[in-house]
């Protein structure tokens, strides 16, 4: 699912402005990324202004999509749900290798910025969506787009994407002289009341 986030130049400027503070006092993390800056999963209990706005509108994001998969006339009252997030930073070469999030229900990213590239590849710094399933009898025969192998994506700043947290995918390298970020996140479901484990 694809979201706009209202307000999102004003929102995305005071980001870059707070993740460059942080890049500059934290190390990061390795986690999918290569040669890029991942912080700690901590972006739901920071407290930047930016940070907290745009957890809100991902919060409200969640809730929708949530709502949109659930049975006709199903209560949700009873769902909690918990959020965990990162910031992502590829710079020029940086790319995010195939992996998915399991334990939580929903992943997404929200895009705080996504050059264009500087080699003129529509490619550069896209996300692409595996297709894990067994290839189905004739596929070589069959180009209908449910049957490839790949889904790519270039959402521009601003926009959020959510999907099954199971799905497979990786993030091309940037090939941009400007960075790539995103805040990527999961979210975990649980009834309410009780205690989600949410795993990076």
């Amino acid at each position: 699912m694809s979201y706009t986030i209202a307000d999102a130049e004003r929102i995305n400027a005071a980001l870059l402005e707070e993740i460059a503070v942080r890049q500059a006092e934290e190390a990061g993390v390795n986690r999918s990324n290569r040669n890029g800056w991942h912080s700690e999963s901590d972006f739901f209990g920071r407290t930047e202004p930016a940070h907290a706005e745009l957890a809100q509108a991902i919060y409200a994001a969640a809730r929708d999509a949530t709502a949109r998969v659930a049975p006709k006339g199903a209560d949700l009252s009873g769902v909690g749900m918990r959020i965990m997030g990162w910031i992502n930073v590829n710079p020029t070469g940086a790319y995010n290798v195939p992996h998915d999030h399991p334990g939580s229900f929903w992943s997404g990213a929200y895009y705080v910025s996504n050059p264009a590239s500087d080699e003129g590849n529509p490619s550069a710094g896209a996300i692409s969506f595996i297709d894990c399933r067994s290839a189905p009898a004739g596929q070589p025969l069959v180009q209908a787009p449910v049957h490839q192998g790949m889904h790519t994506l270039r959402p521009k700043a601003g926009a959020m994407l959510l999907f099954p947290s199971s799905l497979r995918h990786w993030v091309q390298p940037n090939d941009s002289s400007e960075d790539r970020v995103t805040i990527a996140f999961n979210v975990f479901m649980f009834p309410a009341g009780g205690a989600a484990q949410p795993r990076s």
